[in-house]
This record gives C-alpha cells, sequence and structure tokens, in this order.
C-alpha cells in the first residue's frame, strides 16, 4: 500500500512539474511577443506548393505590415486597419479585412489567455513550439511559432489554415524596437493604379 501511494505521489508531483513547467514557457512566449513594438526581418518562404521565396517583413504595432519579396513583384501592406497585396507587373491591387489574415496575431500586443487559445506545446532539446489560434477566428487556421532557447529568440512561423494549406517562415537577421517610419505603410501611396480608379 505505501508503495502504491509513493508512486501515485511520484506521478502527481511529475505531472504537477510538467504542467507548471509549460505555464511557465506560454508566460515567456507571451512575455516575448508583447515585448516589442517593432521588428524587421529577413526571411525564407516556403509555400504550400514548395516554391521558395525571400524578402524582408516590416512590422510596426499596433496592426501595421510591410512584406516586400526578392523574386516576385508582389508587395504586401497593412496600414492597422487593412491588408492590400500590390501586384507592381500587373499594376493591380487585392484588399483583404485585416481579421481573414491568420498572422494577425503577431501584429498586436495582445497575448494572454482571454483572446488567445494555446492549441499545443511542445519542447525539444533547443527549441519550443507553440499552436495559437485566436479564439474567435479559430475555425480560420493557427500559427506555429518555433523559439530557439539558447539564446530565446523567435526563428519561424508556419500559418495552418482551415483548406489544410500552410505557409512557413523562416526568420532571420531579427531586429526589435527600431525607428520605423510610418510611410512604410502607406496604402495610398503604393496603389499601382490610376487616380481615376481609387476609391
Amino acid at each position: 500500500m505505501i508503495k502504491y501511494l509513493r508512486i501515485k505521489f511520484v506521478i502527481f508531483c511529475f505531472l504537477f512539474f510538467k504542467i507548471s513547467y509549460s505555464e511557465a514557457n506560454v508566460e515567456k512566449i507571451f512575455d516575448y511577443l508583447e515585448s516589442f513594438h517593432s521588428m524587421k526581418s529577413n526571411f525564407i518562404q516556403i509555400n504550400n506548393n514548395g516554391d521558395i521565396l525571400t524578402g524582408n517583413i516590416i512590422i510596426l504595432r499596433p496592426g501595421k505590415v510591410r512584406i516586400e519579396y526578392k523574386e516576385i513583384p508582389l508587395l504586401i501592406i497593412g496600414d492597422g486597419k487593412k491588408i492590400a497585396t500590390i501586384n507592381k507587373k500587373l499594376k493591380n491591387i487585392v484588399f483583404y479585412k485585416l481579421d481573414d489574415v491568420p498572422v494577425k496575431l503577431l501584429l498586436f500586443k495582445n497575448f494572454n489567455s482571454e483572446t488567445l487559445d494555446v492549441i499545443s506545446l511542445k519542447e525539444g532539446e533547443n527549441k519550443i513550439q507553440i499552436k495559437l489560434t485566436e479564439e474567435k477566428f479559430s475555425n480560420k487556421g493557427f500559427v506555429e511559432i518555433i523559439f530557439e532557447k539558447r539564446p530565446f529568440e523567435m526563428k519561424k512561423w508556419t500559418v495552418f489554415r482551415s483548406d489544410n494549406t500552410k505557409t512557413e517562415v523562416l526568420l532571420s537577421n531579427l531586429n526589435f524596437n527600431d525607428n520605423i517610419s510610418s510611410a512604410n505603410f502607406d496604402i495610398q501611396a503604393e496603389d499601382p493604379r490610376s487616380q481615376i480608379f481609387r476609391n
């Protein structure tokens, strides 16, 4: 009987430690993601069909993002209210609601249990992998973020969509909290259409 109670106690301690450790990692990740007001990074993007693209991304919170590609004439701009994808070669522009973009959760600082669901958290020798989704948009997909432990740094995110497609983004030369001009996120200034076709 005593041996049985000891085994139960050991199992309880192990589970309690594991749960507490996971919660500590979630808190560490949220603190990291809330710590910056701006972010600049080079990236390698792997699309669902296997195509590989490179470019750079700039984020200015709240809500602003600029993504430029080297291989294709595509520019993506978010001004805090909407997202625009601009094809410079074809000179066209398509608008999306900010809520329609799964990566939107990285554009704001509201990383807390009231607005986000932690789907899973996995830990390796030198990495932590977390899957997150916004509760009210969980039917649209989720984002998986991978962090390197030493030093603790965001290395990759993958956007999983509800149609079972995904886009992987590997980050490099990550810089936080640089002074970034709001002019980088001026959709109207980048709109390639003739003035008569603009709203």
